[in-house]
């Protein structure tokens, strides 16, 4: 059986809450591949007094400086600005858009 891949699409305090439950949990079944993908809008926040994109710095940080600071999500979560290559190589699908 071929592991399936999950991406969320979705960033914000919810999405990265389910994103948290859901990178859990595909790391421990061999059902799903290890690294989720989560589809971030692009935008710039301050971080530690840096304008930076908000995608680079959850990759750098596992963390949504802007939606839901102060909580540290798994480092199998991948942000991706693209909508079309988050989605591109997906199985299975987890909308959480307003």
């Amino acid at each position: 059986m071929v592991a399936k891949k999950v991406c969320i699409v979705g960033s914000g305090n919810f999405g990265c809450a389910m994103a948290k439950i859901i990178a859990r949990n595909t790391a421990r079944h061999a059902d799903f591949e290890t690294g989720v993908t989560m589809w971030m809008f692009e935008e710039m926040v301050e971080h530690k007094g840096i304008e930076k994109k908000l995608s680079e710095v959850f990759n750098e940080t596992h963390e949504n400086v802007k939606y839901l600071p102060g909580v540290e999500l798994p480092s199998n979560i991948k942000a991706e600005p693209d909508l079309k290559r988050a989605v591109e190589a997906a199985d299975i699908y987890v909308w959480v858009l307003p």
